[in-house]
């Protein structure tokens, strides 16, 4: 049962009306074109346009950097990558009005910037941050209804739980390594891998290396959405994604 909702969940989102909704893709597309065109037209673009200063002022600029940070959620992203993107693409633009865009929408509440932080500096960096999109549904609405890329949602989906749980959520960088997510609270941390599954041994070690390296007391969690492991490895607990979910972990 859980499995089948969870999947579900990754394709439609959690927006509260689509727990009464017929799932079904026109149904669900509808809805979340009205949900968007609420809050990326009328709140952000009317309500930049209405200060008079913003270079925020172009829907269907807005809808294509929307897109591309949705469609590449878990990425590393930048103003001049996307910028670089919609100009190969022939949409002029730069990387200063691109800024603009990506700051509306993430003040909007969109889309959310996880910042890297260094584990051996102990220090938050500039450079390189990753986006998540508040809903996955609307992921689905922007980029199209597609079976593949459940790597990327469930990590978003993972991230989503942590911010819901009261973590501030950052991106972990150790030497050349990356853990998905440092995730702070009440001066604790927590160190965490999402991944679809760990079935090919060259995955698990992928994930567990980064965790591996890390020598502080905090603990390490590889959440995982579907498979059996075992409950720990070197020290790291792996927990599954009802656990996770549900806070049975």
């Amino acid at each position: 049962m859980f499995d089948d909702v969870f999947m579900r969940y990754l394709t439609y989102g959690g927006m509260p009306a689509i727990a009464a909704l017929d799932t079904a893709q026109v149904v669900h597309s509808a809805y979340m074109s009205s949900v968007y065109e609420a809050v990326a037209v009328r709140d952000v673009v009317n309500r930049e346009r209405e200060k008079g200063k913003s270079t925020v002022t172009d829907p269907a600029l807005l809808r294509s950097i929307a897109a591309l940070l949705a469609d590449g959620i878990g990425n590393e992203c930048s103003a001049g990558s996307v910028a670089n993107t919609l100009t190969s693409s022939g949409v002029k633009t730069t990387n200063k009005t691109v800024s603009s865009y990506m700051t509306a929408l993430n003040d909007a509440f969109l889309f959310y910037r996880a910042t890297r932080y260094d584990l051996h500096d102990k220090a938050m960096l500039k450079t390189n941050p990753k986006e998540y999109v508040v809903d996955l549904g609307l992921r689905s609405y922007l980029c199209g209804y597609r079976a593949s890329d459940t790597g990327r949602l469930f990590e978003n989906a993972v991230y989503l739980q942590l911010l819901f749980e009261g973590y501030r959520v950052h991106v972990g960088k150790l030497y050349g390594k990356e853990v998905d997510f440092v995730a702070i609270k009440d001066n604790e941390r927590l160190y965490i891998q999402a991944t679809d599954n760990m079935m090919a041994e060259s995955t698990r070690e992928r994930e567990v290396a980064p965790l591996r390296s890390i020598r502080d007391a905090f603990p390490r969690m590889i959440v995982v959405r579907e498979g059996s492991y075992g409950t720990d490895i070197d020290g790291i607990r792996i927990v599954g994604a009802r656990d996770f979910f549900l806070g049975e972990a």
